[in-house]
């Protein structure tokens, strides 16, 4: 016997059975009335939703077996409630996300910000970068500042920097 249509109208395949019940899509649960406590699927089983013309498949990822007290079902004293992940859904992209934490000490005010997706823009000179490495006691800093100005590409890209600066 047919459990009612009204209450299950959607109709699955299994091992060569039929079986009648309702898909909560937003839930990603199948719902399907049996005839006792003993489930016939199990986690990895692929089930087959059958449509006028096409068919759905989704597999069980998790199942519990609820009472149904026959609602809507005479015969049927149990409910399957199956965890499904439909396989002819195409994933979604997850999106890559990247971290950066920055520690330092705040001696003083401004320019703080703290959150998520913040962002402090500071514009300096190659002179005033210059002048601070030159200040700066740290003899490595120096020595690394200098072997990038003789860095032919760093010279490069430089002068057509400033020549688009000046507007030439």
């Amino acid at each position: 016997m047919r459990p009612d249509q009204f209450f299950y109208p959607d109709t699955f395949t299994f091992n060569s059975s039929t079986y009648y019940g309702q898909r909560d899509s937003s839930k990603g649960r199948l719902y399907i009335p049996i005839e006792s406590d003993l489930c016939p699927f199990n986690i990895g089983d692929i089930i087959v939703q059958k449509m006028v013309d096409r068919e759905r498949l989704f597999e069980v990822l998790d199942y519990e077996v609820q009472i149904s007290l026959e609602a809507g079902c005479p015969g049927y004293s149990h409910l399957a409630v199956l965890i499904v992940k439909a396989l002819d859904v195409k994933e979604k992209p997850k999106q890559i996300t990247t971290h950066l934490t920055f520690n330092g000490a705040i001696n003083a005010g401004g320019d703080f910000q703290a959150g998520n997706d913040n962002s402090i823009t500071k514009n300096i000179t190659i002179q005033q970068l210059h002048d601070a490495i030159e200040h700066c006691n740290d003899p490595e800093v120096k020595s690394l500042w200098q072997k990038l100005l003789e860095n032919p590409t760093f010279a490069s890209i430089a002068s057509i920097l400033a020549k688009s600066a000046l507007g030439q």
